[in-house]
């Protein structure tokens, strides 16, 4: 995942990080507000910034989704590993939703539309890249949560790295455009560079699929 860069100001960004624990507990992130456990059965706050005529209480709907996408992978991260006996230490992700939001405030011909998916997720693990790979398809291809938005078609891009290292051990790019990733083209557009050169995170890691 890209950091310190900057996106067009009509560009919402959301990001949220997850750390699992034993008993498929998985806990979510959001800056300034309190974490959320997936094992409790307690309810929690859904809110909106004052902008939009919230409170600024409690998660945003579309923190909440990334949350929910993070803990299902994260769940299904522990039965594969079960399955597969792939053996790691500790699990954590990190997400960054890019979503057009003209269409919501003053562009009304437009729908707002997620640009891009950013999902990093870290193993500290000592098993081969082979085994990361095949472990990253099987989780792919059973996550409902993931299900969801390949039926979308939303550009997204999943970076399975080892923990403590800063390239990924195996990348998938799905649902993008031919060239420049959206990501990429909004860096640029940003910067008022002009035209981007390819993105990075098409150029997947060996052994990366093809996009859906």
């Amino acid at each position: 995942m890209k950091e310190n860069v900057k996106y067009p100001d009509y560009i919402g960004i959301s990001d949220v990080t997850t750390a699992s624990y034993e008993q498929m507990r998985v806990e979510a992130f959001f800056d300034g507000q309190p974490s959320i456990m997936f094992d409790e059965p307690e309810g929690f706050d859904i809110g909106d910034p004052p902008d939009l005529r919230g409170r600024s209480r409690g998660w945003s709907p579309v923190h909440t989704q990334l949350a929910a996408l993070a803990g299902c992978t994260s769940i299904t991260c522990a039965v594969v590993a079960r399955d597969q006996k792939f053996k790691y230490k500790s699990f954590r992700t990190k997400l960054r939703s890019l979503i057009d939001i003209r269409g919501f405030f003053f562009d009304l011909h437009l729908q707002p539309q997620y640009e891009q998916l950013n999902f990093d997720l870290i193993l500290s693990t000592k098993e081969s890249a082979a085994r990361i790979r095949a472990f990253a398809a099987e989780v792919d291809r059973r996550c409902p949560q993931i299900g969801l938005f390949h039926k979308a078609k939303i550009p997204l891009v999943m970076s399975w790295y080892r923990e403590g290292d800063k390239t990924p051990v195996h990348q998938d790019a799905f649902h993008l455009p031919k060239g420049p990733t959206p990501e990429d083209r909004l860096i640029a557009k940003a910067k008022g560079a002009g035209k981007p050169k390819s993105g990075s995170a098409r150029k997947k890691a060996k052994g990366g699929k093809k996009k859906k």
